[in-house]
């Protein structure tokens, strides 16, 4: 999250609307006509507002406000609408048109994955790595070889460039703790029908395999912690792979709460105001998703020092205190350890206490699920 003036716009999101711009001019810079560089680009333009227009039907229809629709994300199922208009759109372009639509894909994810910080444990090293930096090498890897087609592409080159992708994507997962079998049986489909209709050359084979050595080679040699980006940043921090700050709250009671005797659970922090409309929108789906699990535990921090008063608060969320833990950041302290920005703000801790997901702006039940399982 970064502050604009009185907004706060999410990193990946900014760092995705500049890349789109560089790819525009960019395009335009090697040739393509403007009708061209629209089709190509537009496919995510649609996508956008096919995300964000079916989160605000599913929202309205689970909240029953069109107000509090505005802020709902609606999670997969969103994420699924906008992926289909997207693939209906690409399958539309014209042929010679794809390759590059693939190579400002990978542009995009280039760019939202080096603004977002993630950590993991790679194979052979004990401490948490900054597993971002290596994804990005990775994807420039496949930017490069990309470019060198995609003013011709060929089938073989668009599917074996989707195995890459794939198998980038796949070695995040299993880093980060995330992985699915699907995701592997997607590879290995992908990848048997790669051999079949592209069958590689005895060329293409040595540079992978090499590839393969040199990466085994550098991950070997890595020493047992990398260069800190920051203070403590590999074991402490509030990225993807790291352990947030504990804190120690009072309830709406007046008892203590601390984050670690919450240790060995799955849970879920998020921080929220009264005055908030997002907040408001989100906490129905989250009181639902807590009294449907036993095994997830939501701990909703007020931001108390944002608060007209205190009792607008605690009138507020007195009928969700049945489903989350409710604690009130006091003098702002929680707040400021987190860097909370804007609210809502959430994130999911695995049973080792290590941030897997985190959200700036309006959660809802699919979302929690995702993310929790």
């Amino acid at each position: 999250m970064i502050a604009i003036g009185p907004l706060n716009v999410r990193l990946d999101l900014l760092a995705m609307m500049a890349s789109l711009l560089i790819l525009y001019i960019g395009l335009k810079k090697i040739g393509l006509a403007e009708k061209e560089r629209d089709a190509v680009l537009g496919t995510w333009f649609a996508g956008f507002l096919a995300w964000k227009g079916s989160a605000i039907v599913l929202g309205l229809a689970s909240t029953g406000s069109l107000a509090l629709s505005l802020y709902a994300t609606r999670g997969t199922w969103s994420l699924l609408i906008a992926a289909g208009v997207i693939a209906f759109f690409v399958f539309r372009l014209d042929a010679h048109l794809r390759g590059y639509w693939l190579f400002s894909a990978l542009s995009l994810w280039f760019a939202t994955t080096v603004v977002v910080p993630k950590y993991g444990t790679l194979p052979l090293l004990s401490s948490p790595q900054p597993l971002h930096i290596y994804m990005a090498v990775l994807i420039s890897l496949l930017l490069v070889v990309t470019w060198r087609w995609m003013r011709t592409p060929t089938l073989g080159a668009l599917i074996w460039t989707g195995v890459g992708t794939i198998a980038i994507w796949l070695i995040g997962t299993y880093v980060t703790g995330t992985f699915e079998w699907w995701g592997l049986i997607l590879f290995v489909g992908l990848f048997a029908i790669a051999v079949y209709m592209a069958r590689p050359s005895k060329k293409a084979v040595q540079y992978g395999l090499a590839l393969l050595v040199l990466l085994a080679v550098i991950n070997a040699s890595l020493p047992d912690e990398t260069p800190r980006l920051e203070a403590d940043s590999s074991q402490t921090g509030l990225n993807i792979g790291q352990m947030p700050p504990n804190f120690e709250l009072k309830r709406t009671d007046g008892t203590t709460f601390n984050l670690e005797e919450l240790r060995g659970q799955r849970v879920v922090v998020n921080f929220w105001a009264s005055w908030c409309p997002p907040c408001r929108a989100e906490m129905p789906d989250m009181a639902k998703f807590a009294r449907e699990q036993d095994d997830v535990t939501i701990v909703a921090v007020n931001a108390t020092t944002s608060e007209r008063d205190v009792a607008d608060a605690e009138s507020f969320v007195a009928p969700y205190e049945d489903a989350f833990e409710v604690v009130y950041d006091e003098n702002g302290i929680v707040g400021d350890a987190y860097r909370i920005q804007a609210m809502p703000t959430t994130y999911v801790l695995d049973e080792d206490g290590v941030i897997v997901a985190k959200q700036f702006g309006a959660i809802d039940h699919a979302w929690l699920k995702t993310h929790t399982d």
